[in-house]
């Protein structure tokens, strides 16, 4: 009994000296929090959006495309723009609510509902399968359902043209927390649909009509691309670029004697850009973050505001979290990351890698997920770091594409040159440095049992097969 009594005299002053390090413990993370940092003037401009003027949205094509399924009236285009606008001015309204509210939906106007089906454009039965190795011949066969679909959607196609040729093309509306977008899903098979219907073309032998008809494709999807204010939109028109690189590929293996000139010369201009960079994506990927700061502004932050209630046993590593945490320290952190991200998209793909090991080398070293190690802002200090090693897959899905653009550049140049299948290594290994692989800087691979010129990627993509990062562009002798 004495010993008992002696033990437990021993818990107790246990249990009182960790009470007493737990109090000066929180008494230190309340202290070393008790002021927050004033925002800096790059995280001040990330918060703020301008709304466009008036002259800014006069035969602006976006507006097309944020109303490109609005019901067929008298006028389709017209009937467009103004759904469009009205979606403008409704994310305009709902993000002044989250600048006030944060997240809390209640009271929030409602978003204007996008058609987001897109089966009835084109059919998945319809588009080229992705081991398809001749989409033309593909869609030849299928002619009259190509052509009854176009005519179908003729206000939708007459739309994306619209929108194609507008005088301008900007991107007015705000990316924020709980933004709305525009019917993409639409936008993409209208433009496979287009495809399609120029495939038509060039095995009928109108290659005129056929790149009159790409030209067209090409200008709505780079338009998207380079007004793009979100990943979101980037990697659609990335999807949109690989199926054009499709065509070509095809158009070039088609290609006869007979092909005017003029027209194999436009298909080796519109292989020679390459895809956008992600510096305008990156712009609205900072605004994106500054607004999720008006939710960060609740101390109910780690308690699950988008999910069920925190469990009991949780609430005290909240409540610790929530003390840990500074929203405009952490915002100030998150663009500063944003930012160096920014700057390294704009870098050649060969030097991309290495410069983003530096800065997470850099981030290492600052500590920025170390909590054990900070007690000021240790929270938001993790937060701001823990997004950033994703940004490296994006910026080489870029490179990627522009290593399947310089493949199938180099089926046209070799077609063009008449070069043999035996004399492609030889004539590879004096390609010009824009032609080579973007990572390495080397010759492109040459497959001489498959007669087909490879390229190995980075990241995986869904219109490869087998989701291989492996690009392969088949040459005919």
């Amino acid at each position: 009994m004495k010993f008992l009594r002696r033990c437990l005299k021993g818990l107790g002053w246990l249990m009182l000296a960790l009470g007493g390090f737990a109090a000066v413990g929180l008494a230190a993370l309340i202290a070393a929090n008790w002021n927050d940092d004033a925002l800096s003037e790059a995280a001040q401009q990330a918060a703020h959006y301008t709304p466009p003027t008036e002259q800014s949205l006069q035969g602006n094509g976006y507006l097309i495309l944020m109303g490109l399924d609005a019901p067929v009236g008298s006028d389709a285009v017209e009937d467009a723009m103004a759904l469009g606008r009205q979606r403008l001015e409704r994310e305009i309204e709902r993000r002044r609510w989250v600048e006030v509210h944060g997240d809390q939906q209640d009271g929030m106007p409602p978003a204007i509902a996008a058609e987001s089906a897109s089966e009835d454009v084109l059919p998945t039965w319809l588009r080229c399968p992705i081991g398809e190795p001749d989409c033309f011949a593909w869609f030849a066969k299928r002619g009259d359902e190509v052509l009854a679909l176009r005519k179908t959607h003729h206000a939708l196609l007459q739309r994306v043209t619209a929108a194609a040729i507008a005088p301008q093309f900007s991107n007015p509306a705000p990316f924020f927390l709980l933004a709305e977008f525009p019917p993409y899903a639409r936008l993409v098979r209208a433009h496979e649909l287009w495809l399609a219907q120029a495939s038509l073309e060039w095995m009928r032998g109108q290659p005129r009509q056929a790149m009159d008809i790409v030209r067209q494709a090409v200008q709505v999807r780079s338009r998207l691309a380079s007004s793009s204010n979100s990943l979101i939109a980037s990697m659609i028109a990335l999807a949109m670029q690989h199926r054009e690189l499709r065509w070509f590929s095809d158009a070039i293996t088609h290609g006869k004697l007979q092909t005017p000139p003029s027209v194999l010369k436009e298909v080796e201009l519109l292989l020679a850009t390459p895809p956008s960079s992600l510096h305008q994506a990156l712009q609205g990927e900072m605004h994106f973050v500054a607004s999720v700061l008006y939710s960060l502004k609740d101390p109910g932050l780690f308690t699950g505001p988008w999910g069920e209630p925190s469990a009991w046993f949780q609430r005290p590593l909240n409540r610790a979290s929530n003390w840990a945490f500074l929203p405009k320290q952490t915002l100030n952190l998150s663009i500063g990351y944003l930012q160096q991200i920014q700057a390294i998209s704009s870098l050649p793909a060969h030097h991309v890698e290495a410069a983003f090991s530096n800065a997470m080398h850099q981030w290492d070293e600052d500590k920025a997920c170390s909590p054990w190690k900070h007690l000021r802002n240790a929270a938001g200090l993790c937060m701001a770091a823990t997004g950033m090693p994703s940004y490296l897959g994006y910026m080489q899905r870029i490179a990627d594409m522009d290593g399947y653009r310089r493949l199938v550049l180099l089926k046209r140049r070799a077609a063009a040159q008449q070069i043999s299948l035996a004399d492609m290594p030889a004539w590879l290994a004096q390609s010009p440095q824009e032609l080579r692989n973007p990572y390495t800087l080397q010759p492109m691979q040459w497959d001489a049992a498959d007669s087909s010129l490879v390229f190995e990627g980075r990241e995986k993509q869904t219109q490869n097969p087998g989701r291989s990062p492996t690009y392969r562009v088949r040459l005919r002798d």
